[in-house]
């Protein structure tokens, strides 16, 4: 049996202060994810206000697009119109939209123009309705996103005590083993990289915003020439809120579970095309520091394990029986920690069974691999297809 006795207390010091680091690393998962700001639903939002234009881009959504204008049409909120932007669609998402042309009576369809030679798909399309738009707020929703009947109301209160945009993150919807696997460390770890409550501090110059939900004063748009300025960018909503932020405007980010559902992927396929997509454009934009917050992903996923394997090999090597079993309960209770601390975290981000958070370092490490092979694919010249668009940078 494993007597601490036997231990000559300073060669030992390195794996403890390591497996404190760990240990610790993920109880400030908990709480961040505990504390992180929430946009909620209440008795007292209001029913009347300034014009909120709403602008869905749409690329082949007719599958999904009905839930979002179904939301829409049930909002407490009505002083507002809705304006769809047909991205070149091959599928039936024209028809679909104009189904809710008597629920929603100033509805807007536009087929979008000719894509430009520098211009992303989506950037192109959200230009192009706000160029319509009449509303003192724009907002910016994807298709796929299930608005609840508080969304406008929230985010209008929320916008006149002094916010210039907005940025909502919804419940993230997550149903076939693919997604529940793979999505919450991807999300834990734009969360390290994008803490809001530095995002939302105006002395920082972290900049967060999230394409699904992003509403923005109209004259603010214009100041900085919104979708036009990061017309090129695959990760056009970090861009934009960077310029939006260095211009001295006010950014507030916040999770809102109450008010915005998605559902982003379906399954392996789709979760692998998007997820390569915005692998390489957040790593180009996140620099050092999401450098970083991936090593501490990583060692927090990887390292428990490695302990229990070396803590098992090393006997069998004729390394000391000391050390093997110290690197063994090391490991077996950083794996315990990391299992107890993740599971907390999933179930509240994303209302799942805590028993997921056992495969979450298995799912970062799913995840890196993605990563890694989306980037060999830009080098190499191949790009990264999203949508039936390569992107090659």
């Amino acid at each position: 049996m494993f007597d601490i006795r036997q231990l000559d207390v300073w060669p030992w010091l390195p794996l403890a202060l390591f497996s404190a680091l760990l240990a610790l690393w993920y109880v400030q998962d908990v709480i961040a994810a505990v504390r992180m700001p929430r946009l909620d639903p209440h008795p007292d939002l209001p029913d009347t206000g300034p014009l909120v234009t709403v602008i869905i881009p749409a690329r082949n959504e007719a599958a999904r697009i009905g839930a979002c204008l179904e939301g829409l049409a049930r909002q407490s909120y009505r002083t507002f119109e809705v304006i769809v932007v047909d991205d070149d669609s091959a599928d039936e998402t024209v028809d679909v939209v104009r189904r809710f042309a008597t629920r929603l009576p100033a509805l807007t369809i536009l087929s979008s123009k000719g894509l430009p030679h520098d211009w992303a798909g989506k950037c192109w399309a959200c230009w192009q309705g706000a160029n319509r738009a009449r509303g003192e707020w724009l907002l910016f929703l994807d298709a796929d996103v299930e608005p609840q009947s508080e969304l406008l109301a929230a985010l209008v209160e929320r916008a006149t005590a002094g916010r210039d945009m907005i940025t909502l993150v919804p419940h993230i919807h997550l149903t076939s083993f693919a997604e529940r696997l793979v999505l919450p460390p991807f999300i834990g770890l734009i969360s390290a990289i994008y803490p809001f409550d530095r995002v939302n501090d105006p002395s920082s110059p972290l900049a967060f915003a999230i394409g699904q939900c992003i509403m923005v004063r109209r004259d603010v748009y214009t100041a900085v020439d919104g979708h036009r300025a990061v017309r090129g960018s695959v990760l056009e909503d970090m861009d934009l809120a960077r310029i939006v932020k260095q211009s001295g405007f006010m950014l507030d980010a916040a999770i809102a579970p109450d008010l915005l559902e998605v559902r982003m992927y379906n399954g392996w396929e789709t979760l692998i095309e998007g997820l390569k997509k915005n692998a390489v454009a957040g790593y180009r934009s996140g620099g050092v520091r999401s450098g970083l917050m991936g090593l501490r992903l990583g060692l927090m996923a990887v390292m428990p394990w490695n302990m229990l394997i070396a803590g098992q090999a090393l006997p069998l090597l004729g390394g000391d029986p000391a050390l093997a079993q110290a690197l063994t309960l090391a490991g077996a209770v950083l794996v315990i920690i990391g299992a107890l601390c993740w599971g907390v975290v999933v179930h509240y981000r994303f209302r799942i069974a805590p028993l997921w958070g056992i495969l979450y370092g298995l799912g970062t490490a799913v995840y890196f691999a993605l990563a890694a092979q989306a980037l060999h694919q830009i080098r190499s010249g191949k790009g990264v297809e999203w949508k039936g668009r390569v992107f090659t940078r």
